[in-house]
């Protein structure tokens, strides 16, 4: 007779499973981070070469993600 084994039974999964949420949500992450980094860009440069009838309110709105920013950034800091 053989003797059962304690360990835990292992579970083969299938490779053409689905992913995980988590995955799906770094890829997704990484996707919104360039194109924020795109976004500002565009904004930087019609803050600077723009035309001047729009240039103060592209100017205003960096200004303020800049500091909302800032400040998540610093309340991050400090909570962790």
């Amino acid at each position: 007779m053989t003797k059962h084994s304690p360990a835990p039974e292992t579970i083969i999964t299938e490779p053409n499973a689905k992913k995980s949420c988590c995955s799906m949500m770094k890829t997704c992450c990484q996707k919104a981070t360039r194109a924020r980094e795109i976004g500002l860009a565009g904004m930087t440069a019609m803050a600077t070469f723009g035309p001047k009838r729009f240039r103060p309110y592209f100017q205003q709105i960096l200004a303020v993600i800049a500091v909302v920013t800032a400040s998540v950034e610093f309340f991050r800091k400090r909570k962790g």
